[in-house]
């Protein structure tokens, strides 16, 4: 079974709305609704989970009606993350797991298939993005841009294995950085419009480009 796991909450402090972020309105619909849109229609996706604060339920339509599983948030992302993970293992024989961000909208269906079809080969899938600029740290050393790439969401596993090593206390918020090093990773640069709301001024981009996105991904 292939489950998607949508992680949805934060409270979005840099966003400066008393309403988190996700359920702030990109066209009149909630952010999270375009990400559960996505996976409503990715052919592989058997279940849905939402990870979220039961308080904000009435602010999405999916999750008023129950149309997808819904796991209590944590303190933080890590052990809302990891709530997620143990309802998953509890109610679901599942073999990959692709896990989105409430407050990334420009997901479409097919890369999420591809995602989940890319397990097949390999034990994890991450979004990847390469980095434009020059690398500046404290220290002043010289760093070399090609040496590092920036991780995103969405990112794929297959489940049991992500269920061996994962630690909600581990130090990186990049989960496959829990994994051996030997694990056999897809790093998938073609996802470039992967547009996450953090700041008010991303939502007034995202209400211009949504719709453009969706007709490019035939979403």
């Amino acid at each position: 079974m292939n489950v998607a796991l949508i992680m949805s909450g934060g409270v979005g402090k840099r966003f400066g709305s008393a309403l988190p972020k996700q359920y702030n309105t990109i066209k009149g619909r909630p952010i999270i609704d375009y990400v559960i849109d996505a996976c409503k229609k990715s052919k592989l996706t058997d279940r849905i989970v939402v990870v979220c604060d039961p308080s904000c339920v009435g602010y999405s339509e999916y999750l008023k009606n129950g149309e997808v599983d819904i796991a209590l948030n944590g303190n933080e992302r890590c052990y809302s993350l990891n709530n997620g993970l143990k309802f998953i293992e509890e109610h679901y024989d599942c073999d990959k797991v692709c896990i989105f961000d409430a407050v990334a909208p420009f997901v479409y269906p097919r890369l999420i298939d591809v995602y989940f079809s890319k397990l097949d080969e390999y034990d994890c899938v991450i979004t990847s993005q390469k980095i434009t600029g020059e690398l500046g740290n404290y220290d002043y050393d010289i760093l070399q841009r090609s040496d590092y790439y920036i991780s995103q969401s969405p990112e794929a596993f297959r489940f049991k294995l992500l269920m061996k090593y994962f630690d909600p206390e581990f130090p990186s918020s990049e989960l496959a950085n829990q994994l051996p090093k030997n694990t056999k990773r897809y790093l998938n640069f073609d996802f470039k419009m992967n547009l996450k709301i953090t700041y008010d001024f991303d939502l007034r981009y995202a209400e211009y480009m949504i719709d453009y996105f969706r007709e490019l991904n035939g979403n």
